[in-house]
């Protein structure tokens, strides 16, 4: 509890010297990550997509017990809200720069990728996901655009949604 405390404290501290309002809004912009950590969001933005390989690989060689279309549908729901995430965050640090409907959209394409998980009918619960995916990353080009996105990022966004839609796209043909 004493640490969690003093944890507190120095939280509290850096803020008032660093001015957190500054820290949040004006000079976040300013803020870049060091090499070390864009190559372990590199990784593991790539790590990510094994299970959908994973579940492509499954149709190729069977694993008995193992439901691919249940996984892959389970796993593009978690991953769209998580990248909805990021247009909440979008939203709440740079409200100048981006649209409000960056709150609203990411709002209902996490609950359309869930949906599928619910829907019996299999052409829409097999397509919906790859399509949430190209739509978040076209918001992603918007966030780019208005310079909110570092090019690295969006690079990396780019091949991770084109990995993850040609996976799902090839789980919809086995």
């Amino acid at each position: 509890m004493r640490a969690l405390w003093q944890a507190f404290l120095l939280a509290q501290k850096v803020g008032k010297n660093l001015g957190a309002g500054k820290i949040l809004f004006g000079e976040m912009q300013k803020m870049t990550m060091k090499q070390v950590d864009i190559n372990l969001v590199n990784i593991l933005t790539y790590a990510g997509t094994l299970p959908l390989i994973a579940c492509v690989l499954s149709g190729v060689w069977p694993v008995p017990g193992f439901d691919r279309s249940l996984v892959a549908q389970t796993y593009s729901a978690v991953i769209i809200s998580f990248l909805c995430g990021i247009h909440w965050a979008a939203f709440l640090f740079f409200p100048e720069k981006c649209p409000r409907y960056f709150l609203i959209s990411s709002n209902v394409v996490a609950l359309l990728a869930w949906g599928t998980l619910l829907i019996s009918y299999e052409v829409i619960a097999r397509f919906l996901p790859p399509l949430c995916f190209l739509f978040l990353f076209a918001l992603d080009s918007r966030l780019r655009m208005k310079a909110i996105m570092p090019n690295w990022f969006y690079t990396l966004r780019r091949n991770a949604t084109a990995i993850v839609v040609l996976s799902l796209l090839a789980l919809a043909w086995l």
